[in-house]
């Protein structure tokens, strides 16, 4: 389901192309210098969403540069076209890089509101091509109202200016996510590693087994459909740094679990064996 919105999302971005008659282009100088602030940000390992938005104005960037170089018409709607497909090819495959999914509460839905998954990352990046897209467009608005005078690399500088600020913006706004570059971490731990995090950690304890077959005690969350945990976003810590501590019966679903919110930038901690082991350890299951 994420990924379908995902989808359309991007198509919907890329639509948007085709409502400006002339698609205004990038200097090779604006690509150079958005995919090494998109770069700068994997290095300093900042906010994967902050990531997400200078690559969005690479991707775009690139786009507008090519579409410059086939002088020549050839069909209709060339430029939107190669713009679509240089953007599309660019930054579809780096999503793995930097997705970011997180909670997006909207309190005008339902009765005490609605919680859903949402990736962060593709938004941003999508916000990233549009500032690239537009700065040109308002270089030469600029241009216009100094009659034809322009300071020398402006379109770069203005490029870059409104990408940091963003990013800034973005990394401040979304700080209380603790969205680093980097993922999580998942360690498989026996029943005795796994009692004792829970004894002497502030833990997060989750149940994917599905259907229900007992649990442990202190269980936080017990999820009925362990495929889709970016389904329960809205249960789950809001703090990254809270780790989670997952368990299934074999151990089995909670290893998928564990992959899933190790991308979503956990730390997480997996009864290896699952129920079972515990069981046969000595300890308890609640019934």
């Amino acid at each position: 389901m994420v990924q379908k919105k995902n989808f359309l999302t991007l198509i919907f971005g890329a639509l948007l192309i085709f409502l400006i008659e002339n698609v205004s282009a990038h200097c090779p100088l604006c690509t150079i210098g958005a995919g090494a602030a998109a770069a700068g940000a994997v290095w300093l390992g900042i906010s994967k969403v902050v990531v997400g938005l200078f690559i969005g104005g690479f991707a775009m960037s690139m786009g507008l540069w090519m579409s410059r170089i086939v002088k020549k018409k050839y069909f209709k709607f060339q430029a939107p076209l190669i713009v679509i497909g240089v953007f599309l090819l660019t930054f579809v495959p780096l999503i793995p890089i930097f997705t970011v999914v997180g909670p997006l509460y909207l309190f005008f839905i339902g009765e005490y509101g609605n919680t859903y998954a949402v990736n962060y990352s593709l938004f941003s990046g999508l916000f990233g091509g549009l500032i690239v897209f537009s700065s040109p467009i308002l270089s030469k608005k600029i241009a216009k109202k100094r009659n034809g005078k322009i300071i020398p690399f402006q379109g770069v500088l203005l490029t870059l200016t409104f990408l940091v600020i963003a990013g800034i913006i973005l990394h401040f706004a979304l700080g209380g996510f603790n969205y680093s570059s980097s993922k999580g971490l998942t360690e498989d731990l026996s029943p005795e590693g796994f009692e004792s995090v829970l004894q002497n950690e502030n833990i997060f304890l989750l149940n994917a087994h599905t259907p229900y077959e007992g649990e442990i005690a202190g269980t936080d969350l017990i999820i009925e459909d362990w495929e889709n945990i970016e389904n329960y976003m809205d249960k789950l810590p809001r703090d990254l740094s809270t780790p989670i501590a997952v368990y299934c019966r074999s151990g089995r679903m909670s290893g998928t679990v564990a992959e899933k919110l190790e991308e979503m930038g956990y730390k997480v901690y997996n009864l290896d064996g699952g129920m079972n082991a515990w069981e046969e350890s000595g300890r308890e299951i609640i019934a």
